[in-house]
Formats: structure tokens, sequence, C-alpha cells
């Protein structure tokens, strides 16, 4: 039995209408008075770029199909919730504070002469305004924030200039008078930038000043010919995006419709796009201001732990035991001192790794890998470089690697490699033994310590054996490989999601307790959907652990009774992926890269690791999709109408928090049961 959709004929505007449910969610955050002040600013950062990625991904589609008009009407909606939660909410509450955000308007004459000061200083040499010819306006780069300027230089027509205000300054300006008191005071930068035209534009009177963005589609045409010169190709690609057609234009309601006008024509904007705010803001740099520096107004200092198992020779210890790490809350050194140590080890033979998003700046398990090749190692690292928003980094860092004398290998044709992967070879006397990571995480240290993720580090030689066929696929092989241990795509993964829901549903015909716990970013694949509904049709208890979207709906009477669905949104993004299947009692646990969406099962490399050692699933079990399942101050329930409910103790019962209970300290005793 299906149910029915609200939007049968456009599973796309579903799946858009239930990501603003999540942003919803992230919004909510923003308001809860639960969190620390500045970390509530921060959620409304995360909003900010969230909705500027979905619109740089999605602002063409939302265009074309009537029906997405809505995806648009609520994201706009979403940011002007979020304006007034900044404004009335917590601006007053950062005054309490003592944080005070001000207008430039309120200034005192001392204060603003202070401010203009630093603002000649710092911020004046980093603008070059623009005039306002088509050429100008069609090259300007998207996101940000700008002001359009209308000049009046004593022509007989006005004139129209954009100033861009700079991305590489902090968005609020100190004001120095009041500095060194008990209460300290903020203005914004474009304020002070609009309050200083008169310097950018010596001789000319400053009729008017409105803030604007413009949103560019983010789509790039990748040509995958021939591989040697993908990642020049790339990067030129790449540069395409600062022209590509602009899918929003936001600006102020004060802004003339002459103003309105010449931007629309020149930047090509169609009507429809054109969105007409009170307030123009640039959310994402709320993340800048939720860095002042008031360590009291945020989540206490984490410090990652390292496992009992993990010793000072990576090798050794994994031979010992298999080594699971749960980030943030365990630390992702012991990953970069696995290929450190694998880079200067002698008996290392060959290093293959997958590369999908890594950090923005140095790397330091990249930096390791660099070094191998150096010294002479056979390094192979297959680098994704249709990694969205990450193409041009990926394709720098293959042009290193190459450099540096290792083999890069691009993804098969018409796949994305998803999986994250780690295999070192290493020869122990006439034995080769593999040793290999596999992880739900990017190789990113500082998403390591915001995202949660697990990971697993094992020398099994089965579990190595399918990591090493997977690599030689990757690497040209025309053979599907035949997987022993893992569950892959798109070769099987499909088939051993469905090999393990059946036998769970076989366990509940015969009368036997089944479970299946499901732990995932996004759940929107029609088969895996059905095959859920059919698991609790037939009596499996079915909990899915759903971070974002969920085109399931739980507790339908005689489709999915016996399914609950929870989203966790909390201080750490979501990003883990485990299974769990009760299997009669013998109890079977996996962790990996797939979320149960079309283009993970049939579109990507991805990989799900069994974990053999029986302490690590109890581990998984008890410690990690437990907590989960019995959060009642971060988790929310989906309810049969599509909507969500927060979850919250009840009077008899303690406040659980799956993430800052994770963050407690283990035992030794507990890190090696």
């Amino acid at each position: 039995m299906k149910m029915a959709s609200r939007y049968p004929s456009c599973p796309e505007l579903h799946q858009n209408l239930r990501v603003i449910d999540f942003e919803r969610r992230v919004l909510e955050e923003a308001r809860n008075e639960r969190n620390p002040l500045l970390e509530r600013v921060r959620f409304l950062g995360i909003l900010g770029g969230n909705l500027d990625e979905r619109m740089m991904v999605h602002g063409r589609a939302w265009a074309a199909h009537p029906g997405m008009k809505t995806v648009a009407r609520r994201t706009h909606a979403l940011l002007r919730q979020g304006y007034r939660v900044l404004q009335h909410e917590l601006m007053p509450a950062l005054a309490n504070a003592g944080l005070h955000l001000v207008d430039y308007a309120s200034l005192t004459s001392g204060e603003r002469a202070a401010v203009d000061r630093g603002f000649a200083d710092t911020a004046l040499p980093l603008i070059t305004p623009l005039f306002g010819d088509d050429f100008c306006l069609a090259t300007m780069p998207g996101l940000g924030l700008n002001l359009a300027v209308v000049l009046d230089d004593g022509s007989e027509a006005t004139r129209l200039a954009i100033v861009r205000v700079p991305d590489e300054l902090s968005p609020l300006v100190s004001v120095p008078e009041r500095r060194g008191s008990a209460n300290q005071a903020f203005v914004w930068l474009h304020q002070v930038v609009a309050a200083n035209m008169h310097r950018l534009f010596p001789g000319s009177r400053i009729q008017s000043t409105h803030a604007f963005r413009i949103i560019r589609d983010a789509d790039i045409a990748l040509d995958c010919g021939d591989g040697e010169q993908l990642p020049g190709r790339t990067i030129d690609a790449v540069r395409q995006r600062d022209t590509n057609p602009v899918v929003m234009l936001v600006i102020d309601r004060g802004a003339a419709p002459a103003v309105v006008d010449r931007l629309v024509r020149a930047l090509h904007v169609p009507p429809e796009a054109v969105v007409r705010a009170r307030h123009v803001v640039d959310f994402k740099r709320l993340w800048d201001v939720a860095q002042m520096p008031r360590a009291d107004l945020r989540y206490p200092a984490l410090t990652p732990a390292i496992p009992a198992r993990v010793g000072p020779c990576l090798f050794a210890a994994i031979c010992r035991h298999d080594i699971l790490l749960h980030h943030p809350f365990e630390s992702f050194q012991p990953v970069i001192d696995l290929v450190r140590q694998a880079a200067i080890d002698p008996a290392v033979e060959r290093i293959s790794a997958t590369l999908y998003r890594t950090d923005r700046g140095e790397s330091p398990l990249l930096e390791a890998l660099v070094d191998a090749a150096r010294r002479g190692k056979d390094v192979r690292v297959v680098v994704e470089l249709k990694a969205r928003f990450d193409e041009r980094r990926n394709a720098e860092w293959s042009l290193t690697l190459e450099a540096a004398g290792a083999r890069v290998i691009h993804a098969p044709a018409r796949l994305k490699v998803h999986a994250k992967m780690l295999l070192i070879e290493r020869r122990e006397g006439a034995n080769l033994r593999r040793y290999a990571h596999l992880s739900s995480g990017n190789y990113n240290s500082l998403t390591s310590t915001v995202y949660t993720d697990l990971a697993l580090m094992t020398c099994d030689e089965t579990i190595t054996a399918d990591v090493a066929d997977l690599f030689e696929f990757m690497n040209g092989g025309t053979q599907m490989p035949v997987m022993r241990a893992l569950l892959a795509a798109p070769f099987g993964l499909r088939s051993g999601l469905n090999a393990l829901v059946e036998r769970e549903i076989a366990w509940a015909q015969r009368g036997e307790a089944a479970h299946i716990i499901l732990k995932m970013n996004a759940l929107v694949d029609a088969g895996a959907i059905d095959l859920l509904h059919r698991a609790s049709r037939a009596g499996v208890q079915v909990d899915l652990i759903v971070r974002g979207v969920s085109s399931l709906r739980p507790g339908v009477p005689g489709v999915s009774d016996r399914i609950r669905v929870r989203s966790i949104v909390g201080r750490f993004l979501e990003h883990s992926r485990a299974w769990y299947f009760r299997n009669g009692g013998a109890e079977e646990m996996f962790i990996g890269s797939a979320d149960l969406m079309p283009r993970n099962f049939e579109r990507r490399v991805e990989v799900v690791v069994p974990l053999k050692d029986r302490a690590l699933a109890h581990r998984l079990r008890y410690e990690v999709l437990d907590l989960y399942l019995l959060d009642n101050t971060s988790a929310r329930e989906l309810l049969p109408n599509g909507r969500y409910r927060r979850v919250v103790p009840r009077a008899d019962e303690p406040a659980i928090g799956c993430q800052w209970q994770a963050e407690a300290p283990r035992s030794s005793a507990t890190a090696t049961r």
C-alpha cells in the first residue's frame, strides 16, 4: 500500500519542502534558550549558509516548475523569520550580556569619527567600486553583500555604482570609544561602508544607497574526457560560476524601480527571481559574529578522547583489535598518525585513499600522502572532482599529488566516488598485510571536530580484500567486484540492504522479536521506503534516525504502524550513518557512507562495512544508537501528518542529550569492553 502524496506529480517539490522543514528546525535552535547565546547566533549563520546553497543548486528548478514557487516563498519566509529572531530575540539578549550590536546612526559624533578612521585604515583599501555598466555587473560574484549607489556627479543623468562589502573583514566593527568597558558595542560593517561613500566617490553627491545580494546558479560543465588534463579543466570550469545565470536578486524595498530595472537588465534576472526585502542580510556572516571572544556564551570546549585501543604504533594497535572512532567525541588524530606512520615505514608498499572533501586550508592527512609519494611510496588517490563546491580544491590537490609522484585516479564514468576509504599495504615477513580505514566522514580534520561520524580501523582480511578490489575497480578495472564482507554501491548495496531487511521480516513471521535501527542523513528512496513499510506490516519494529529529509511518514495505520522517525539537531552536525539488525538475537551492525537515496544506490561508489568485533558492535548499539533513541532534549519526532514535534522529558524522567552525553569521558573499561 502506497501513501498518497500531496504533490504526486512532482516528487522534487515534496523533497524540497521537506528540506525547508529541516531548515525550520535549524531556525528553532536559534530560538532555543537552552543553547548558549552565541551558539544561537551560529545556528542563524548555519541557516543562511544552507539556504544560500539550496538556492544556488535548485534555484533554476524552483523557477521552472510552477509548484516550486512554493519552495521559494517558504525560503524567503524563513529568512524573514530569521531576521526577526536576530532583531527581536538575539540582539536584545546579546545586549543584556554586554554585547551591543548597534546601528551606525545611533553612534555619537565621537564614536562615528573613531569608526570612520578605522574604516579608512582597514576597509577602504579593500574596496574597488564598479560602475553600473553591463560588463561589470555581469561578472559580479554571487553571495556576499553589495551596495547599489545612486550618484549625482553634476551631469544630466544619474549614475549607478556598485560597492562590494569586503568579505575578508568581520561583519562587525568594534566601537573604539566603548572598548574596555564592561559593555562592548559593535556596528555593522555594511552600515559603515554606506556612511563613508563620500570617501569612495569624492566630488559626487550620494543620492541613495541600497543593499542587495545576488545568488548565481551553481552548475558547471565538467568535461570528463582526457584524465590528464581534467584537473586544469575543472579549475577553469569552476570560474564559470562567477558568470553563471542569476537565480535570485534580493534588494531592499527602498530602491527606486529604475535602480532595480537597471540591475535586472544587466544581470539578466527573470522577473520571478527578484525579491524586494525590508532587510537584506548575509546571514552566513553570522558565523563570524558567533566567534566574539565570550567563551561564557558558547558551548564548553570539547577535548576529543583517544580510544584505549589506540597505541603509539597504529599498525600494532590495529593488529590487536579493530578500532571504532566516534567523531568529534574521539579524535581524528589517529587517522592522521596512521598515514604519517605509513609514509615513513619502509615496510609499507602502497597507500590508497579516496578524497571527496578535505580541509579548506592545510590538510595534515593530504600532506602525509604527499610526503609518502615523495619518499617513493606507491600512492594512489581517487579524487572526486564532482564534489559540489569543492571541485577547485580537489583539482588543486590532484595537481599537488601528481607533482609529488602520486597516481591520481578520477571517478569511473557516470559515478561519483562518495565512499571514504583508506588502504595501506604493508610487507610483514613473507606476508602482505592490509590495513583499512572506512568512515562515514571525509578526510577533513576540521569537520571531524563539528560533524558526528563513525569510522572503523581494521586489518580483517576479508574486509581489506574487498577494499583492495574496490580500488582496483576505480583504477580502471573492467570487472564489477564481488564483495565478500562489504556492501558497496552501485553493485550490491541495494540487494544487501534488501536481504538484511527480508531476514528481519522472516524473523518476525516466525514470531521472534525483530528490530531495525537505521541512522542516516536522508531517506527518499522509494524502493527502500516500500521495503520498510513491508517490514512494519510484518511486525518488525523500525526506528529511523534521519537528520534531514524523510519521505517516509511513520505511524500511518496499515502502512507504517511500527515505524518511528526522529531527527536530531544539536551542537554537532549529524553526519554518521549506521545500521542495526536484531537478527534473532545475533545482532549485526554496520557503518558507512550511504544514505537511502536513489543516487547513493545507483550513481555513487558507496561502502557500508560490518562491525565484526562484538565489543565494538555492542558499543555502537548501546553507547551510540540507544542514546539517539532516548534523546529528549535535541530530538524531534516525525508525525503521521508530516510535521515534527520536539521531544521533551516527562516530569519523572531525566534529560538525555545524545551529543552532550557522548561528550562525557568514557572509562577505560567502557572503551575496551
